[in-house]
């Protein structure tokens, strides 16, 4: 999803053009058998899928982002309005009494405090670099980059600037960024991390043809590596960013899980 996000946010530094474009990849797992992704890339709606059933659906007009997962045949919507309210409740969590007793960042002295505020931030801690290499991918030339996300996340990427995106609204991505900023701004000393990582990511221009990310959390190691296998020009039916029929719309888990979370409190 990593791959997903990156490119949306990089199709801005792209060339507009009129016709729309499908992107289709290829997906692998920890060594297991490839799956195919595909994504549907139009002046007013995108739609990625992962290999694995999950879908995201994102209108650009609204900034609704709609998730689906085929296995269990459900669907749920993330509203702009959505993302501000999840914004405002982590917010309220992370300056409520209990949450400050629970990291003693009251009790601490001045100096072991801005140390907390340091490592916390830390874990967002990202280095971008040009490797110097470049390669030609589905017919594309791309640029070799390499990034890594503290100590349990490193990439390797080859970013094209070839591609040319259909026309987007700018108010659409800046809308989306704002909204970004907003809720990374409630994530109190974790908030300057991810700001840092928001500028590392703007070295990249282009989109990524190719990723292999490997994760480390807590000695499990998990490797997932996607390339791009074709690209084409071309008018696509609206019917492509529609939900299939017989999914059923359940509530934000999200949502769900930041108001249980509170009542816990």
């Amino acid at each position: 999803m990593r791959l997903t996000i990156c490119a949306l946010l990089l199709a801005a530094t792209l060339p507009a053009l009129a016709d729309d474009l499908t992107i289709v990849s290829k997906i692998t797992r920890d060594g297991g058998a490839p799956q195919t992704s595909a994504s549907y890339i139009a002046s007013d709606h995108v739609r990625v899928t992962q290999g694995d059933g999950k879908e995201v659906i994102i209108n650009i007009a609204t900034s609704d982002i709609t998730v689906l997962d085929a296995a269990k045949k459900t669907y749920f919507v993330m509203t702009r309005q959505d993302m501000v309210a999840m914004a405002a409740k982590l917010q309220e969590m992370m300056n409520s009494p209990e949450m400050k007793q629970a990291l003693e960042m009251n009790n601490l002295p001045p100096d072991q405090k801005a140390k907390m505020e340091a490592m916390m931030g830390g874990m967002f801690t990202v280095a971008v670099e040009k490797s110097g290499t470049s390669r030609k991918i589905a017919g594309y030339d791309c640029d070799n980059w390499t990034v890594a996300i503290g100590q349990f996340s490193k990439s390797e990427e080859c970013v094209t600037t070839q591609l040319k995106y259909p026309t987007v609204a700018w108010e659409a991505y800046k809308g989306f960024a704002d909204t970004m900023k907003t809720m990374m701004a409630a994530m109190g000393p974790m908030a300057a991390g991810a700001m840092k990582m928001q500028e590392q990511f703007k070295k990249m221009k282009g989109f990524p043809l190719a990723n292999t990310t490997t994760t480390s959390v807590m000695g499990h190691k998990s490797v997932i590596a996607t390339e791009v296998t074709s690209v084409k020009y071309g008018a696509i039916p609206a019917s492509a960013f529609e939900i299939p029929a017989g999914y059923t719309k359940i509530d934000n888990p999200m949502l769900k899980s930041m108001e249980r979370m509170g009542k816990r409190r």
